[in-house]
């Protein structure tokens, strides 16, 4: 995958694509646990070795309903792993659920929170 290719690349479990040299990490399935988790950093990390610098790292959770703990644990680890390489990270998506348990512990503290596609697009320019 090349910065700024029309190029996404698929799994069954997460898409990944760039948009503006943009990293936008999508969590397709409906509930994120342990599995699930463990296939989204591996794809993740490949992703972040081509980031570029001073872009933002997206994680869109439009089609996830659920986190167990372990799914939170993947945000906030690729999240560290997405400031390491020197991107800005943003939340998009939540529905009111995910929204409150990002807010219950406080993670939605370590990201920038996108609560519109409007939000998203003036972020991504």
């Amino acid at each position: 995958m090349t910065p700024d290719s029309p190029e996404t690349r698929a799994a069954s479990l997460v898409t990944i694509s760039t948009r503006n040299k943009h990293l936008v990490v999508r969590l397709d399935a409906p509930t994120i646990g342990p599995r699930e988790a463990g296939h989204v950093a591996t794809e993740v990390s490949r992703a972040l070795t081509s980031a570029t610098k001073g872009k933002c790292f997206v994680i869109d959770l439009s089609r996830t309903n659920a986190l167990s703990s372990m799914g939170l644990g993947l945000c906030v680890d690729i999240r560290n792993r997405a400031v390491d390489a020197g991107m800005r990270p943003v939340l998009t998506g939540m529905n009111v659920q995910l929204a409150d348990l990002f807010r219950m512990m406080r993670v939605d503290r370590l990201f920038a929170v996108s609560s519109s596609t409007a939000d998203l697009e003036r972020l991504l320019l």
